[in-house]
């Protein structure tokens, strides 16, 4: 049986192209730069101060990390490698922190129907150039416990977030475009959370099934997304793969 992640013209099952894709479309969903290719992967400049910005290295390749490692100084700087915490930490001094494992997973995506959203909430789905948001509100009645960490004007809360950034892949650009070979049209997921109080409720399903199905009908026909150990089961639940272990370590002095 033919892998649904390998795309006539180009591998998305390949490793190093579902890392490409991630860091595309991880990009364009945060409205950064697009990514630089750097000695074993990629550079996104992030610009915040505790992150200032990630290399994002498909495998841990020792004298790859080696010198990325010896030639970083400033605070703020993340690695994230495709691999578990063993292969990375012997390369890290005391200066780096290393944080919680994720997950590289990866779906086949394809036109479903519409999902409904429980009793008691509201989806507001948006998408322009490729970026897909869906947020899921709660009007304070019904399942629904009207809290959360925003509101609209009509007074409804803000329940489940999460966004969709459709990317072909290709390197250097940060702007959606029709695909071409050997670059398939895929999506990343990103920033898919509930508010703590509307937890247990199939809002996280019923996000991804929204956003899943969107980006299917923007032409998408694969998607990749990185999880937390919460999230990854939720992911599996749902049909996703572990495609890679990710470890990522932040430089701090």
């Amino acid at each position: 049986m033919t892998d649904p992640l390998v795309a006539a013209g180009g591998s998305l099952g390949e490793l190093p192209a579902v890392v490409r894709t991630w860091v595309d479309g991880w990009a364009r969903s945060r409205g950064t730069d697009a990514p630089r290719d750097v000695p074993g992967g990629f550079r996104i400049e992030v610009g915040s101060p505790n992150h200032r910005a990630r290399y994002v290295l498909p495998a841990a390749d020792p004298a790859v990390l080696r010198d990325l490692v010896g030639a970083i100084d400033t605070p703020g700087l993340w690695i994230k490698v495709c691999a578990p915490r063993e292969a990375l930490e012997p390369a890290l001094t005391p200066a780096w922190k290393i944080s919680e494992p994720q997950y590289l997973m990866v779906s086949a995506l394809a036109p479903m129907p519409p999902a409904t959203p429980p009793p008691g909430y509201t989806l507001d789905l948006t998408d322009h150039d490729g970026i897909i948001d869906a947020r899921v509100l709660c009007s304070g009645s019904g399942t629904g416990t009207g809290t959360g960490t925003g509101s609209d004007s009509g007074g409804a809360v803000l329940a489940a977030s999460g966004r969709a950034a459709l990317t072909t892949g290709a390197p250097g650009s940060v702007a959606y475009a029709v695909p071409a070979p050997p670059y398939p049209a895929a999506a990343v997921f990103d920033m898919i959370g509930t508010e703590a109080a509307h937890r247990r409720r199939g809002l996280g399903r019923f996000l991804m099934a929204t956003l899943a199905r969107r980006a299917a009908e923007l032409g998408a026909g694969q998607g990749v997304l990185v999880a937390s150990p919460d999230g990854r089961a939720l992911y599996e639940a749902l049909g996703w793969r572990l495609r890679a272990p990710v470890t990522a370590a932040v430089f701090t002095a």
